[in-house]
């Protein structure tokens, strides 16, 4: 049942998303277990332009000193809009491909992830989030509810064959469990094992009753992507009953894989979790895959210690793993912006050593080829780098490199979506990081050659071969290619585009 109109002119939250990773409701309840007990109190978070915490930059600082020569690069980025005729080429047969299927109604505040495939091809999921139908009348306010559907990318195969977007029905387990609606949730993907390949969705925001705050989740679900089955994970730790979050119920966080090896050497996937409890340790997640039955997966929670300058309390923060080229282990975590409890919104980067578990503080500096002074900051830029900003997306690029898009930052007119995309290259050594902004942020752009400002949306990166028409990256196969689905100009419009994203590195 979509809510009442007293809980649309209530603020249901600012969000966050990820690659896969997170969305979050309000501010006001970033570090509470439980939702805001009066409208005022989200209100004056939300809507009153909220300070910022960012790293002091009245000019523009220089490139960090010995800032490695191998991270100097120069990238560019193209958005390509799949659902305009301009996109595509014609074939052989003389027809150019039928648009995608779109996610309906649009939505923003779930979550989205990709997976490969046996055959070389890849997956590419959206589960939840928080829907919106256009109003029906002149002065009608548009209709938002959270939803638990699960939908997937079904491939190009030729000009005829539908493609695109197409709603999941998901086989019912014996328990006939799917999680429920959610928004502010996470999620991550273990690599295949034996038969199966896991998606694991931690906790998220239910909002419920319109006026009653909701509830704020702690349950543990495991998605097999194989067979689409839902299923409940047992703890290894609590004498077999269902898998929770450590510390109790959480939303606005984020969760990643992660690939190292321990102390002994042995290798070990397991998933990071970060939220407005973590100060000095992270929550580590395994799961047994070594059950054949869709049913009985069991999952043990590691508190790994963390030293080091880490991030202060926050949610609606973003974070993407960078994974070495040679070992493919995980080198380490960025963790970027997100909002504290009082609405004070941070641009900060810090980047977590996961051989060490120690936490850094990136001391960064911005780059432009346009503008060396960057006196006339616009929107979404602080001295050359991207404003204090909470519910962006982060997605690895390379084995130095992470990509930013988006978010919400506050402005005098109250939060304003963005739809800038940024890289920061990370020197690991020195606790450098170096942004270089691709596309500068025009919010109220209205070309379909780009999407329009916004935030709590997911940025997925994708193997385009065997998912899309070749005419988009045949030529292109050396570039990094990434799905943005939904999210929305908080509190104004709710997106279900379909865009690519291609970025291409050089050497400068």
């Amino acid at each position: 049942m979509a809510p009442s109109n007293t809980f649309l002119r209530s603020p249901p939250y600012l969000w966050g998303g990820i690659a896969s990773t997170p969305s979050a409701p309000p501010i006001a309840a970033c570090r509470s277990h439980s939702a805001p007990s009066s409208t005022s109190t989200v209100l004056a978070s939300a809507f009153v332009p909220a300070t910022v915490s960012s790293t002091p930059n009245s000019t523009l600082k220089p490139p960090p000193e010995n800032f490695p020569l191998h991270a100097r690069k120069i990238h560019s980025a193209e958005w390509i809009n799949l659902l305009s005729p301009d996109t595509y080429s014609p074939s052989s047969s003389g027809s150019a491909p039928s648009f995608p299927g779109q996610i309906s109604p649009p939505r923003s505040g779930g979550v989205a992830f990709s997976t490969n495939n046996d055959d070389g091809g890849c997956n590419l999921l959206s589960f939840a989030g928080y829907a919106e139908i256009p109003p029906t009348g002149v002065n009608a306010p548009p209709e938002r509810f959270v939803v638990n559907d699960l939908w997937q990318f079904t491939p190009y195969q030729d000009d005829s064959t539908p493609w695109g977007w197409t709603e999941v029905k998901s086989p019912l387990s014996k328990e006939n469990y799917v999680p429920g609606p959610r928004l502010a949730t996470a999620l991550a993907v273990f690599p295949p094992t034996g038969e199966n390949t896991l998606a694991v969705l931690l906790g998220g925001w239910d909002p419920q009753i319109p006026g009653t705050g909701g509830v704020i989740l702690e349950d543990v679900s495991v998605l097999n992507v194989d067979t689409m089955g839902w299923s409940k994970p047992i703890s290894l730790e609590e004498n077999g009953r269902e898998a929770t979050i450590p510390g109790g119920p959480t939303s606005r966080h984020v969760a990643l894989p992660i690939h190292i090896c321990d102390a002994e050497g042995v290798e070990k996937d397991m998933i990071l979790l970060h939220n407005h409890r973590c100060q000095n340790f992270v929550q580590l997640l395994s799961i047994d895959t070594n059950e054949k039955s869709n049913e009985n997966f069991k999952a043990n929670w590691t508190t790994q210690s963390t030293k080091g300058e880490c991030p202060s309390s926050r949610g609606l923060h973003c974070a993407a793993q960078i994974v070495s080229s040679t070992s493919k282990s995980t080198k380490g975590v960025v963790i970027f912006g997100g909002a504290a409890k009082d609405g004070n919104m941070s641009n900060e980067a810090f980047f977590l050593d996961v051989s060490s578990w120690t936490w850094t503080k990136l001391d960064c500096a911005g780059k432009s080829d346009n503008d060396d002074s960057h006196e006339n900051d616009g929107e979404g830029t602080v001295g050359g780098m991207p404003s204090p900003r909470a519910g962006a997306c982060l997605c690895p690029l390379d084995e130095n490199s992470v990509l930013l898009f988006g978010g919400a930052e506050p402005s005098e007119g109250g939060l304003r979506g963005l739809n800038d995309v940024w890289v920061l290259q990370v020197d690991f050594e020195n606790g450098k990081g170096q942004w270089e902004c691709l596309v500068p942020s025009e919010s109220q752009s209205q070309s379909n050659s780009r999407p329009s400002g916004r935030n709590a949306a997911t940025l997925t990166r994708i193997d385009p071969k065997g998912l899309l028409p070749e005419c988009l990256w045949k030529k292109s196969l050396d570039d990094s290619f990434y799905i943005l689905q939904g999210g929305w100009y908080p509190f104004r419009h709710t997106y279900n585009d379909v865009f690519l994203l291609r970025v291409s590195p050089s050497s400068s």
